[in-house]
């Protein structure tokens, strides 16, 4: 079993994401979005494979896997001990700015 790390960036995202949708959806909804990321994360210490490998995309030049929900990526790498989440990514946004953001990291 891996531990989960999630970088300072991403535990950011995770706050903005979810600051959005309950300003824009309620709190209800911010509630079920958030159930939904953290139980997506989860299994990742036991199966870090579910996500898929996305050769493209680079976190420190070793290839990201991303995991996705209804309204966010998951972007994570795997290593010998821990999974560890570099990205937090809303679906809305342009993903033309994606690879530059992950590459800023």
């Amino acid at each position: 079993m891996r531990t989960i790390r999630v970088i300072d960036e991403a535990r950011s995202e995770f706050d903005e994401i979810l600051d959005y949708v309950r300003k824009c959806y309620g709190v209800r909804t911010e509630e079920k979005v958030y159930i939904d990321i953290r139980q997506r994360i989860m299994p990742l210490a036991t199966m870090p494979e579910l996500g898929t490998i996305d050769t493209e995309l680079h976190y420190r030049g070793k290839p990201v896997r991303i995991l996705h929900s209804k309204h966010t990526r998951i972007i994570y790498i795997v290593r010998e001990t821990e999974v560890v989440i570099i990205m937090l990514w809303n679906n809305q946004r342009d993903d033309s700015v994606l690879r530059h953001i992950l590459s800023q990291r």
